[in-house]
């Protein structure tokens, strides 16, 4: 009997009919935002480095707004602040839903933006973009947005603009210029509208410095898709994966995901690919299906030829013989292409926290800044799924519960939220999330 995992669903809009919906692969734009006199916000940037060079070219892009910053500085660039409503620095935001605050160390070794990256990397988007024509001399931009998807409809969003310049003095780089935007709304597989931006060029940039790029955002502020004047690799492998890579099943037996799709963004080639285990119970077979229906043993490589520019459309086909979980890798190689490799999780059954194989907690809290701090203290909240509730509870150094800071409807990935420490005197405290293991220690000081 088939079974049906469960899939993700990203600001509001669900994904329905994954099965037979076409998905463009996500381009993930990272917007940093600072100022140019902010010391720590080359800590960020450092952090981004390190992401960036994880990950193929075509899969971030990464513009830096700055803010009371001269030259560097405009009212339009202002309201892009304002929007988000950034107030310190650095903050990172990914596709406009994910919030990176801070400099500390999981910021300086990419671990917080990695984890942030990843909600979105492998990620089906129902739009495709892409550069139809610029001329940095002339100012002028022409961009195209197409819809893939029959079943999703885009309304009362924006194509948002950035010109972008690199290797300014001050070893500033990647510094957005200017900003401009247009309505959108589409709906219809097949449907596609053409955007064209004209700025006055100004004699302070460097024509052979500048590259631009644009992006569709919801009123809901999520980016669902994005493109660059960047150059692109000539080969390159990406996916898009309309459910959520770490997937559950009740039951054991035979398992199908709903299908993903790979891109081949090139010349023909052919994919061989494979899928790697790191972690299974002995009684799991981790195999799966084409478009066609033909069924592929994962632990062999395969050959799949694909047109230039084309994709091919795969599921999961895995038959479990027990409860547990899995870790495994579908790995795609090509020739000219780094290889590729999407992440999967697989869990069977109710699989209990004490268990070796054990799912990770569905909450937990990944950090807590300022440490030490004065009144406020920001967490930031982890959440598998979308609606979850969970509470905060905060003791003193006897175990006393001194606070508990009710969250409700999170959303899922990354979420950032503020307790007021309020009349609790200076001291040690410890927090811990009720329905996440993560505890830690946080100091109050005055």
């Amino acid at each position: 009997m088939k079974k049906v995992l469960l899939l993700f669903v990203i600001a509001g809009i669900a994904l329905l009919g994954a099965q037979t919906a076409a998905y463009y692969p996500t381009t993930t734009l990272v917007e940093n935002f600072g100022a140019s006199w902010c010391a720590a916000c080359a800590f960020a940037q450092q952090g981004l480095d390190v992401i960036e060079s994880e990950v193929n070219d075509s899969e971030i892009i990464i513009p830096r707004l700055l803010t009371e910053s001269g030259p560097y500085s405009n009212p339009e660039m202002d309201a892009r602040f304002q929007y988000y409503n950034v107030l310190g620095f650095p903050a990172v935001i990914f596709n406009g839903k994910i919030r990176v605050n801070g400099s500390d160390e999981p910021v300086m070794d990419g671990s917080l933006y990695r984890e942030a990256l990843n909600q979105f990397r492998y990620l089906g988007s129902p739009l495709k973009m892409t550069v139809e024509s610029f001329d940095h001399n002339s100012g002028d931009y022409s961009f195209k947005v197409s819809m893939v998807n029959d079943e999703i409809a885009i309304e009362d969003a924006n194509v948002v603009f950035y010109l972008v310049e690199n290797d300014l003095p001050e070893e500033l780089n990647r510094i957005v210029r200017a900003v401009q935007s247009q309505p959108i709304s589409i709906a219809g597989a097949g449907n596609e509208q053409l955007f064209s931006f004209n700025l006055e060029p100004d004699p302070g940039w460097n024509p052979a410095n500048l590259w631009a790029t644009a992006f569709v955002q919801l009123p809901t502020n999520t980016i669902l898709q994005s493109v660059s004047t960047l150059p692109q690799p000539e080969h390159q492998i990406r996916v898009a994966v309309p459910f959520d890579l770490k997937i559950e099943a009740d039951e054991t037996g035979d398992i199908f995901s709903p299908y993903f799709h790979v891109y081949n963004l090139g010349a023909a080639s052919t994919l061989n690919i494979h899928v790697e285990i790191h972690d299974a119970p002995g009684d799991w077979y981790i195999n799966y299906c084409d478009e066609d229906g033909a069924c592929l043993p994962g632990s062999m490589t395969i050959p799949h030829p694909v047109a230039a520019n084309g994709h091919k459309t795969f599921d999961l086909n895995i038959h479990a013989g027990s409860e547990g979980r899995a870790s495994f890798d579908f790995v795609i190689e090509a020739a000219g292409a780094e290889p590729y490799r999407i992440p999967f999780e697989l869990v069977v059954g109710d699989v209990s926290n004490d268990d070796p194989v054990a799912v990770p907690a569905a909450i937990s809290v990944s950090r807590a800044w300022p440490n030490p701090f004065r009144d406020r203290l920001s967490f930031e909240v982890q959440s598998q799924k979308a609606g979850a509730s969970t509470d905060i509870a905060i003791y003193n150094a006897r175990g006393q519960k001194v606070s508990t800071l009710k969250l409700d409807n999170l959303q899922q990935g990354l979420n950032q939220v503020s307790w007021e420490a309020g009349d609790l005197p200076a001291g040690v405290y410890f927090y811990k999330a009720a329905a996440g293991a993560k505890s830690g220690k946080i100091l109050r000081i005055r």
